[in-house]
């Protein structure tokens, strides 16, 4: 396998009325934009080119990638931009040790456990994501980043300690909202409750030691 600092980052961005995809799809352009501002290659299948068939070209080459999936899971599959899914149970073992990061619901659910003895790691939710309003949006996408952006700032964070930082991340603004918070203030609280349930629903099988480049 290659050691050349490559992400493969697969990304959908639906049209509205699919809010979720338009507002992962610029979380990605953000950590793809990190990435490359520390001299990583990214390999980008957005929109058009998020679809299965790219997804397995580019896996069945020898290089190894941090593999990054932005936009909509179920419990067995990562889905592409024409809804069909680019990964799924029949092509698993195209992730051999590779990293994986996903931001999408339900996927660690079942793909995640049967992916922990072939991917190197595998860090995603095995329930839904709930994709708050603005202005709490902001900082769903400071915790569902913290932990690719963790890795990527310090060489030696593994991805262990990259979940907990996700999951420390998901506690501040918890608190954030709920302190001070009032009975009147139900948007405050409803944020929160959709924070402490994705926090709750962050899953990680691998290799818990290792980092982006070991």
């Amino acid at each position: 396998m290659s050691n050349a600092k490559t992400a493969l980052l697969v990304r959908t961005r639906l049209p509205s009325p699919d809010d979720a995809t338009q507002i992962s799809y610029r979380w990605a352009e953000n950590v793809k934009k990190n990435f490359e501002a520390n001299g990583w290659r990214v390999l980008d299948l957005a929109m058009e080119d998020a679809i299965r068939e790219n997804v397995e070209n580019l896996l069945q080459s020898p290089e190894g990638y941090i593999f990054l999936f932005y936009g909509h899971g179920r419990p067995d599959q990562m889905r592409g931009q024409d809804k069909i899914a680019v990964i799924d149970l029949s092509n698993l073992h195209l992730l051999k040790n590779q990293k994986v990061y996903v931001v999408a619901c339900w996927t660690a659910e079942i793909l995640g456990p049967a992916v922990a003895n072939i991917a190197r790691y595998y860090l995603g939710y095995d329930k839904r994501i709930f994709v708050l309003d603005e202005p709490y949006a902001a900082y769903l996408e400071k915790c569902v980043n913290k932990g690719i952006l963790s890795m990527l700032d310090a060489s030696n964070c593994t991805i262990e300690q990259a979940r907990q930082y996700i999951r420390d991340e998901y506690t501040h603004w918890i608190n954030h909202l709920t302190d001070n918070a009032t009975t009147f203030d139900l948007r405050r609280i409803f944020a929160a409750a959709g924070l402490v349930h994705n926090r709750d629903a962050l899953r990680l099988f691998g290799d818990g030691t290792a980092t982006l480049t070991n």
